[in-house]
């Protein structure tokens, strides 16, 4: 059996590209990663994923894995094609060792509050590192975390118990205070959350129609699609944590385009949500705002006081 622990890039930072897809417990890869997924990886093994967030490393899910196979099998199966989106499944070409790794739906999990990978945890996991292998730790950590790492039956027990010893519940309630370490650890998904909740903070008259759709050609997904139920007017929601730049400008731009083609519609527009501009693309990031008649929300947090004894 063989389990990994593994790196991915953030879709927002890969034009939009998601993979793993976790919404559908998906995986793909290539080349020799691919020919480890069918070569060593089998039903029951754990894949483990990590991305930086804040220029940290953290596990945001894992999967245990149900079925491995070649892309090439899995596009030749209706069902497969029909269910899923995994965008190694819409390319038209395939690629030397592509194969497909589809989570258990039960025993698969997102975290809500993502794992740090730190010095004091691949300590605890027994993997070797060493800290001044760059002029920083953080670019060590980078370096050993670059490639797969494999994991053993005790490492994957290590971990499993490390995740869930961490609150994995959403910060859902609006009105609920978060704590100083709290705050960090908010992701993209729950802001996604608050204004899927409150949609009118967005504009009135304004409902979600479409949480995380999916286009059928790209296979890629936008935050949140809402509908003014007065004009039946769609507004499709981008959402960065973080300060924005304008790479986010083109990737709405495609999604509008993409969405506007798919069902032949004429008019969409354009919301996005961030942390401020970064003061280098800030004039030409409200400029091209301006052109398109978008706005940009931004999002923060207020200082408050909760007295502990009542409840």
């Amino acid at each position: 059996m063989s389990h990994y622990l593994i790196a991915y890039i953030d879709p927002k930072r890969n034009d939009g590209e998601e993979d793993p897809l976790f919404g559908e417990f998906t995986f793909g890869d290539k080349g020799r990663n691919g020919q480890k997924l069918l070569t060593n990886v089998q039903k029951g093994d754990y894949l483990f994923f990590h991305t930086t967030i804040h220029h940290k490393r953290y596990i945001t899910a894992f999967y245990e894995v149900d079925t491995i196979m070649s892309i090439d099998t899995a596009k030749q199966n209706a069902l497969i094609m029909s269910k899923y989106y995994n965008p190694h499944l819409k390319r038209k070409e395939s690629s030397e060792n592509e194969a497909i790794a589809f989570g258990h739906p039960i025993h698969s999990f997102v975290l809500i509050n993502p794992l740090e990978v730190n010095e004091k945890l691949l300590k605890e996991l027994s993997i070797p590192f060493n800290p001044f292998s760059n002029p920083t730790v953080a670019g060590s950590l980078g370096s050993k975390l670059r490639n797969w790492l494999t994991l053993d039956h005790g490492q994957v027990e290590l971990l499993k118990q490390k995740i869930f010893s961490i609150s994995q519940k959403r910060f859902s309630n609006p009105n609920k205070q978060l704590s100083t370490e709290e705050i960090p650890l908010l992701l993209e998904q729950d802001i996604e959350e608050f204004i899927f909740y409150n949609p009118s903070l967005i504009g009135p008259n304004l409902e979600v129609k479409e949480r995380q759709y999916v286009f059928k050609n790209s296979g890629r997904r936008l935050d949140l699609l809402l509908e003014n139920k007065k004009t039946n007017e769609l507004t499709i929601v981008e959402i960065k944590k973080g300060a924005i730049d304008v790479k986010i400008i083109s990737q709405l731009d495609s999604y509008i385009k993409e969405y506007k083609e798919e069902n032949n519609i004429n008019h969409v527009k354009g919301v996005i949500v961030g942390n401020g501009v970064l003061p280098h693309f800030e004039e030409k990031v409200m400029r091209e705002l301006a052109e398109r008649n978008w706005k940009l929300f931004n999002y923060g947090w207020q200082f408050s006081l909760e007295n502990e004894f009542i409840r």
